[in-house]
């Protein structure tokens, strides 16, 4: 049957033997019962139900297929009274998190930790995909989660945000300016390095540099934040830097971090999820556990 709705009808006259009780149990006209069963009667060039008597009884083929449909029905109501449940404690699924190295090292780590406790058989991997793969992935659900600064996905993306993020200046220790006071003049007159990803949100960073009057003093151009800090400590390079991800290196880096002397916008790190996959219990059991469980510094 192409309509959900002829088989509750189905159902009642096979119980009720009776178009105007089955009315009656469904909340429904007699018209609108009638109507149904004219419909089953066309769909399956046969009468399922005839008047003997004053009951409704059904024609062999009725009784041939009642047992599919009733079946049928019966497991549509177990969708409904018993939704997919997930259980972390017990689960062995692996999730694909779309998110960039700065991701990797911010968030991840003190993600692991809490999983061995909450949920030590859920794996975790991690990829990096241009936007438009990345929508089709959480379409697909090929990519359970992206994590980062992300203003540029499309509709139909749910998003939470996890934090609010600003940039620093950030210099090996031992550097000329390491103890003095960043002035503009300063900083525009040193060699940057730049982490440059077109589409990532972080364009903004070289638009700043230009305005600062630094454009031509940007020697170093990387595709990714974790070889930066190589370069930085074995030169006199300034980096602009998210602050939690310079706040996270520096624990195993010499690095020195200053205010700037310029006006960059903050940022919001967030969760990115697709629509398909809001009410999907594994999918909200991971976003809650990135939003609440785990320590992002």
């Amino acid at each position: 049957m192409k309509d959900l709705n002829l088989l509750y009808v189905f159902e009642a006259l096979w119980r009720d033997r009776s178009v105007t009780l089955a009315a009656e149990k469904l909340g429904l006209t007699q018209a609108a019962v009638s109507g149904s069963l004219k419909r089953m009667r066309e769909e399956y060039d046969d009468k399922l139900f005839t008047l003997a008597g004053r009951k409704m009884e059904p024609t062999p083929l009725a009784t041939s297929i009642a047992n599919q449909v009733l079946d049928a029905l019966s497991s549509i109501r177990k969708t409904k009274l018993s939704p997919p449940k997930f259980d972390p404690k017990t689960s062995h699924r692996m999730f694909t998190i779309r998110t960039r190295d700065i991701g990797e090292v911010v968030c991840f780590p003190p993600m692991i930790r809490r999983l061995a406790e909450f949920a030590p058989e859920i794996r975790l991997r991690t990829v990096f995909k241009p936007i438009e793969e990345t929508v089709a992935g959480l379409a697909s659900g090929r990519i359970d989660l992206a994590l980062g600064y992300l203003p540029s996905l499309e509709s139909g993306i749910h998003r939470k945000v996890l934090m609010s993020q600003h940039y620093v200046c950030v210099m090996r220790q031992g550097h000329p300016l390491a103890r003095s006071k960043l002035s503009l003049d300063l900083f525009r007159k040193q060699d940057h390095l730049l982490v440059e990803y077109a589409g990532s949100g972080h364009m903004v960073l070289e638009r700043a540099l230009n305005d600062a009057g630094a454009k031509n003093r940007i020697k170093v151009r990387l595709p990714q934040y974790l070889s930066a800090p190589h370069f930085v400590v074995n030169s006199n390079l300034l980096w602009t830097a998210p602050a939690i991800l310079a706040e996270t290196l520096a624990a195993h880096y010499p690095l020195v971090m200053k205010a700037l002397p310029i006006d960059i916008p903050e940022f919001e790190v967030g969760l990115y999820w697709h629509d398909r996959f809001h009410r999907d219990p594994a999918n909200k059991w991971l976003r809650d556990f990135i939003g609440q469980e785990a320590s992002f510094g």
